[in-house]
């Protein structure tokens, strides 16, 4: 089980594509390889340099919970709007009303946080966080001044629902990937020219590098697995998301390619056999 799971973690689960079971292409639409000043390679290639690992794509734990949610926002307005038919309208309502954000704001922190080297920060999730504040205040004041407040407010939250559609959207856009080198902790010496600003000196299991874009940072950290350690690459989006460095959407990011344009200085070491894909022939 373990093994097929090694074999598996570069390319990707065959199920995440409904592949049947047959192992993901070394390149799936859009992605690119690193220029030819990168030492790269491919999981049906192996040898020595950077490869990519895909990353689950969002689509499975995303889109079906909020595709639930506005159903059960829609159901958050029922008893307010018909009052009387149930043993307590405002518990009732709000009980919808947790299900419908729950099933938005949920799927989006797990989703984000099961992502190796993602951003924890709660704020730069993909929520309309603006409109949420607006709604929330005035859904006070539908308690404390006027009732026609909670209608307004109401609206909002529709609005912020949707807006927080079209972030998740954004997020999305780009699949989620990273790149991987082999090494031994003492190849990494620290040596990086800006805007790299290097966090350690020395190989470890967290950030080790960053570049800040306008919309996200390219990050550098170390990445262990089945007793094989690793520098990453990958770029974090300003949602939090993690973004395959080199595909054809992360080449809009301005600033990104001219710095991609130069390798990372390390040659790293051989790609273990576990992790690599070859047919019965070879």
């Amino acid at each position: 089980m373990e093994a097929s799971l090694d074999r598996n973690w570069l390319l990707g689960d065959p199920e995440w594509w409904n592949l049947q079971g047959e192992p993901a292409p070394d390149f799936m639409p859009g992605e690119l390889a690193p220029p030819l000043e990168w030492v790269s390679t491919t999981p049906r290639v192996g040898n020595f340099g950077w490869c990519r690992q895909r990353l689950r794509p969002l689509a499975w734990p995303l889109l079906r919970p909020l595709a639930w949610a506005p159903f059960f926002l829609l159901l958050a307005i029922v008893p307010l709007a018909f009052p009387g038919r149930t043993p307590d309208d405002q518990v009732l309502s709000a009980i919808f009303f947790s299900v419908a954000w729950g099933l938005v704001f949920l799927p989006i922190l797990f989703s984000r946080n099961s992502q190796p080297m993602s951003d924890s920060s709660l704020l730069s999730l993909p929520l309309d966080w603006n409109s949420l504040a607006i709604a929330s205040i005035l859904f006070s004041l539908h308690i404390l001044v006027d009732v026609r407040f909670g209608w307004l407010s109401y609206g909002i939250f529709w609005l912020a629902y949707i807006r927080t559609i079209q972030l998740v959207q954004a997020a999305m856009m780009t699949p989620p990937a990273r790149f991987l080198l082999p090494v031994e902790p003492e190849d990494w010496e620290g040596s990086l020219e800006g805007p790299w600003v290097v966090s350690s000196a020395k190989w470890s299991r967290n950030l080790i590098a960053s570049a800040d874009f306008s919309n996200g940072k390219l990050t550098l950290t170390g990445s262990s697995r089945s007793g094989q350690d690793f520098l990453a690459l990958a770029f974090i989006h300003k949602s939090g998301f993690v973004h395959d460095p080199f595909h054809e959407r992360s080449s809009d990011e301005p600033g990104l390619s001219e710095l991609l344009s130069t390798p990372v200085p390390v040659i790293g070491r051989a790609w273990p056999e576990k992790f690599l894909q070859f047919s019965e022939e070879e």
